[in-house]
């Protein structure tokens, strides 16, 4: 995900009273050290609602982080 996205989302979840996170420099399953931006949220359903509110047509991966997970 591109950092302009990943801080989109979590504006326009903020703005909506949703805890979330920018993570910078992600790197993910099968990634071999490549990085990315990600958002961190409880609920992944969440980043798909931004993502539809905003036009972002990227498709995200997810892992979990604890009781939160990433989509990046």
């Amino acid at each position: 995900m591109t950092l302009k996205n990943a801080e989109a989302i979590v504006e326009f979840l903020t703005s909506e009273g949703i805890e979330a996170t920018v993570y910078e420099e992600y790197s993910g399953r099968g990634m071999f050290g490549s990085t990315t931006s990600g958002v961190v949220t409880s609920q992944s359903g969440d980043v798909a609602f931004a993502m539809g509110s905003l036009g972002i047509k990227e498709r995200p991966q997810q892992d979990s982080m604890g009781l939160d997970v990433i989509l990046y």
